[in-house]
């Protein structure tokens, strides 16, 4: 029994010691988990999904810039308070300020929405397929933040499955965190706990369940 419980102990000392020293290439491994690049050039069109506008709208446009896509559509995503959403800078303004902050010449164009705007990855991905179907498209690239990358790729492929449309996704850090910190912020934990969560359940489902979905 007594030896038992040292063993016991034993492990416990040295699973501490490793996350002492060891922490930051265990917490940035974990991250990365989360994290898929694999955009390639001249695909039909680049989507900036919503959600992160400050961040995704200027990758979007790099990648634009750099031949990764021939066109830009940005999401088009329901407002949380419609009585005041006037009040709100919408994601094609900002998209726009960007464009002419930096002199660029770009006709970006919403993603047609099915419902009124999206409210999950899942909605994006279901207008994505639909606004693809409709223009003859072979492969797409999706904006998001890196954190993200993973489960909108679960969302999209679940989607996109058996339709022959090629889905893509690039990743963008923001300036507050990233994989190498973020326990380092309170930002930065909520973010990577809340993708541990919703990560599983994307996978369990297909499709959107009606009890939460935007239709």
């Amino acid at each position: 029994m007594r030896s038992k419980l040292v063993k016991v102990l034993a492990g416990v000392v040295v699973f501490l010691l490793l996350l002492v020293f060891f922490h930051s290439f265990i917490l940035t491994g974990y991250a990365r988990f989360f994290e898929v690049s694999n955009a390639e050039k001249e695909a039909d069109a680049i989507i900036c999904l919503s959600g992160g506008k400050l961040t995704r709208v200027p990758e979007s446009i790099r990648l634009w810039s750099e031949g990764y896509g021939r066109e830009l559509f940005l999401t088009e995503e329901k407002s949380s308070n419609a009585k005041f959403s006037h009040l709100d800078v919408s994601n094609l303004d900002f998209a726009k300020a960007v464009s002419s902050e930096i002199k660029k010449n770009i006709n970006w164009k919403i993603l047609p929405s099915q419902d009124g705007g999206a409210t999950s990855t899942f909605d994006e991905a279901e207008d994505a397929l639909k606004y693809a179907k409709e223009n003859d498209w072979e492969r797409l690239i999706i904006v998001t933040d890196h954190f993200h990358t993973r489960r909108a790729f679960c969302a999209f492929e679940k989607v996109f499955k058996d339709s022959g449309i090629q889905v893509q996704v690039a990743g963008v850090d923001n300036d507050i965190f990233n994989a190498t910190n973020w326990w380092k912020s309170d930002r930065g934990i909520l973010t990577y706990f809340s993708e541990t969560i919703k990560y599983p359940i994307y996978l369990l489902w297909d499709a959107e369940p009606e009890v939460v979905s935007n239709h």
